[in-house]
């Protein structure tokens, strides 16, 4: 009895363990996953997308004015006297209707109002356009947020390995240097020296592990994961250095009408259009056509008729404030176009700074493998030269140093290269 007890308790250890061990398991996300939860969950992609839902809203509302409107209404009362009295010579009071019933129901349907509905559910229909290409840019924002983020902890992690393989080459060098030390063939300052060069990097590493949990919870809170962090990044930095893909430029003059920068200033213009037209539609007259039926008691018979009716409403005094707000978004709408005129040509000077960018960074990357080529033979120089006495400790980790900022810059300039290529590729609306 004893012996299944124990196999109980052995085997609910076990699955604890194995529970336990499934909670802490991080998820691997690839660039494309962490760009893609950012756009699902961050909370201005929520916004845009409600934003979107609005406009559609709105714009659903606006199309109902053009149906008839149906009223209904009814009402009943009583009064302490009659509400209708005459007095016939002093001699005779006659008083009528002391409680009555009334109801009716009637439809208007617009016929004419200078434009304004046509015009409103145009304007409405152009704030739809523009929620969907607000909507546009803020995943372009979060896109590019989510890269820099993620390929920032990609430096971070990338400088990691570098510190680890550099700390396991002065473990390595440490051993070398004390059996020297002990066969009395150098000072034991040269073991100090590459103690101290540990420590320095072990200290290092306590910075880049707190970074990289920071980078984590800023990613992982964009993501909408929470800041615990407990997610693991999927991406390599290439041995060689990419090609730099000259088939992704794109003249500007080009590129202009797909960026949705310029997108909303074309749509600012139409609807500074679209209000100068509202504007004078509701300084015109306005024609309704309605019917309706009704009933009354009143003089206690039970009456019902039917009426077709017309109203015209024609402003006489309001063209005199009206001319002035014609005018004023006369004036709002040659500003729009100016506007569109000045940053446009802006958005084309970005696109080709963003160009510019791309081509310096890929050309740093460029400069920064040779300096791991040439650092690399330079370690292995001095190495050998240590080892043969041609050179002092000092010198071995001076190279050794030089090897590992070399990576580091080659990783950090990596990053740098594939944030400026995603950000010329929004710049120019792709």
């Amino acid at each position: 009895m004893n012996n299944i007890k124990r196999s109980v308790i052995a085997i609910l250890i076990v699955l604890f363990n194995l529970s336990l061990f499934a909670e802490q398991c991080d998820s691997v996300f690839t660039l494309e996953q962490c760009i893609s939860l950012a756009i699902q969950n961050n909370r201005k992609g929520i916004e845009a997308k409600n934003n979107v839902e609005v406009a559609v809203t709105i714009k659903k509302e606006a199309f109902t004015k053009y149906f008839p409107e149906i009223a209904a209404a009814g009402m009943a009362f009583w009064g302490n006297h009659d509400i209708l009295q005459y007095n016939l010579l002093d001699i005779v009071e006659l008083g009528l209707i002391k409680r009555g019933k009334v109801a009716g129901i009637q439809a208007l349907q617009p016929i004419f109002t200078g434009g304004l509905i046509i015009n409103g559910n145009k304007l409405a229909g152009v704030a739809e356009e523009v929620a969907k290409i607000r909507k546009e840019q803020t995943e372009n924002e979060l896109r590019l947020n989510t890269e820099n983020f993620f390929w920032k902890l990609n430096t971070l992690e990338s400088s990691m390995k570098v510190i680890d393989s550099a700390i396991e080459f002065l473990d390595t060098l440490e051993n070398q240097v004390k059996v020297m030390v002990d066969a009395g063939l150098i000072t034991r300052n040269d073991l100090l020296k590459v103690q101290l060069k540990r420590n320095t990097y072990l200290s290092d590493k306590v910075d880049l592990q707190n970074g990289i949990q920071l980078v984590k919870m800023l990613l992982g809170q964009y993501m909408g994961l929470g800041v615990s962090g407990n997610f693991q990044i999927k991406s390599e930095i290439p041995e060689n250095v990419p090609d730099l893909d000259y088939s992704l430029f794109l003249p500007s003059a080009q590129a202009l009408g797909q960026t949705s920068d310029y997108q909303l200033l074309q749509k600012n213009i139409e609807a500074k259009k679209i209000e100068k037209r509202i504007e004078v539609g509701s300084n015109l007259p306005s024609v309704m056509l309605g019917g309706g039926w009704y009933y009354h008691d009143l003089l206690k018979q039970n009456h019902n008729f039917g009426s077709v009716q017309i109203a015209v409403s024609v402003p006489l005094t309001g063209w005199w404030s009206g001319s002035y707000a014609i005018k004023r978004r006369n004036l709002e709408l040659i500003n729009a176009q100016n506007e569109m005129q000045d940053l446009s040509e802006q958005l084309q000077i970005e696109m080709q700074d963003k160009w510019n960018n791309l081509t310096a960074a890929h050309r740093k990357m460029e400069i920064e493998k040779e300096g791991i080529d040439q650092s690399k033979e330079n370690l292995y120089l001095n190495k050998m030269y240590y080892e043969a006495g041609m050179c002092t400790i000092s010198d071995l980790l001076e190279a050794e140093t030089s090897y590992k900022e070399s990576e580091d810059r080659f990783t950090s300039a990596y990053g740098e290269f594939k944030t400026a290529q995603a950000s010329y590729l929004i710049a120019t609306g792709r």
